[in-house]
């Protein structure tokens, strides 16, 4: 590949950098609010806080390469594009717990929160993909 070509995929991944940055930090408050919303514990800001920067690491490494495969073929709010979020977000979350709880059983798969916290973390991260990176309008 010719250097003129690599800077120019480089030059256009630069532009969209801030809006992967607004849709990451909108998915990480998003669903950090909603956890401490219904965990009933008094933690408030300070717990959006600290579990947004808990719930960073598997978006970073889940999400976000599915979200630049995802902008090669922008789709506003594609039900395809949030499926394969929920796909994603399944072992991401089933990693994480099982790290975060240093428990490598498969009890998790049996927990309701499990799926909601799954469907909740794709659901947020769709939804913010879609209003800062998906740029092309479709019927999905």
């Amino acid at each position: 590949m010719e250097l003129w070509k690599v800077s120019q995929k480089v030059s256009e991944l630069s532009d969209l950098i801030p809006y992967y940055f607004f849709s990451l930090v909108s998915s990480c408050m998003s669903l950090s609010t909603v956890l401490v919303v219904f965990s009933q514990d008094t933690w408030g800001v300070i717990g959006i806080i600290v579990i947004s920067f808990y719930v960073v690491i598997p978006y970073l490494l889940f999400a976000v390469p599915v979200q630049v495969l995802f902008n090669k073929h922008p789709k506003k709010f594609s039900v395809i594009y949030f499926c394969l979020y929920i796909f994603f977000s399944l072992p991401a979350v089933f990693i994480y717990s099982s790290v975060l709880n240093f428990d490598f059983s498969m009890d998790i798969l049996t927990k309701k929160n499990y799926y909601a916290i799954s469907l909740l973390a794709a659901l947020f991260f769709w939804f913010w993909d879609s209003v800062f990176l998906q740029k092309k309008s479709s019927a999905s």
